[in-house]
């Protein structure tokens, strides 16, 4: 399975909830290029051509326009990226999605507030799905599709490659960054939408709960016994710190909630 990079943006997702396209420059003597990554307003970067490494961006704000509903017009969403080069805010980065378009990119670069505009680059040739998302200054590489590699670049350099949970032809995996631990740090994990009989869900497949002493992705262990072995349609409660999935089993619903021990250990607490 391959997408024209403009198609994977605009038709698998209604919104820019994920999204990594190539960008140029308009209307300067010396272009510029880079790619534009984000993981539903996380995990954020752009990676200059001819740089080797990418830089983190902060979500600053979404501005949705929709006055112009009521006449049939599209609702727009306004998107603003803080640039943090070095550990300090550089830049602003602005892009403006509507149904199955993007535009209005920009760049102001504070220092001297001079602004510059891009177009995105509609390549033609195929997105072979490979993504990206920058987490704790981790490059973290995997596939959408056409492949089940995972890799975490460190910013020491070192790298680790493992394999995700084999995709399921003519799917689409998604990364999801969320604190699955509780412990304030972004977690990712990888999974896959599918239909459960009432609605559309993500199921994940995999989670890597970050340890920030040791600043590594380490890969959360499931319980071995009374589990699906994945999470379906996952819900976070921040109060009781506990995580909940269900899922049809036969004719009837059950309700799996976790819980971490002291050791960081995943345990299964209650099943209704």
């Amino acid at each position: 399975m391959k997408f024209k990079v403009i198609i994977y943006i605009a038709l698998l997702i209604p919104t820019l909830t994920f999204a990594q396209m190539k960008v140029k420059s308009v209307g300067i003597a010396k272009p510029i290029e880079f790619t534009f990554g984000f993981q539903n307003q996380k995990g954020a970067f752009v990676w200059y051509k001819g740089k080797k490494e990418p830089i983190p961006l902060k979500f600053k704000s979404l501005d949705i326009d929709s006055n112009d509903r009521k006449s049939g017009q599209p609702d727009f969403y306004y998107y603003k990226y803080t640039e943090m080069y070095n550990g300090k805010a550089t830049g602003e980065y602005g892009i403006t999605e509507w149904p199955r378009n993007v535009g209005d990119i920009y760049y102001i670069r504070y220092k001297d507030g001079k602004k510059f505009k891009f177009e995105l680059v509609e390549d033609e040739g195929m997105y072979d799905g490979k993504s990206m998302a920058l987490l704790h200054g981790t490059q973290i590489h995997y596939h959408s599709f056409n492949g089940d590699n995972l890799r975490f670049v460190y910013p020491d350099k070192h790298q680790e490659k493992l394999v995700l949970n084999k995709l399921a032809k003519d799917k689409v995996r998604h990364l999801e960054i969320n604190d699955y631990n509780f412990d304030g740090m972004g977690d990712v994990a990888f999974g896959m939408d599918s239909y459960n009989g009432q609605k559309v869900v993500f199921d994940i497949h995999e989670i890597f709960i970050y340890n920030a002493n040791k600043m590594c992705f380490n890969k959360l262990i499931m319980p071995t016994s009374g589990t699906l072995g994945y999470f379906s349609d996952l819900k976070i409660n921040k109060t009781t710190k506990e995580l909940t999935t269900k899922s049809k089993v036969g004719n009837s619903w059950m309700s799996y909630t976790y819980k971490f021990d002291k050791t960081g250990k995943l345990l299964l607490v209650k099943i209704v």
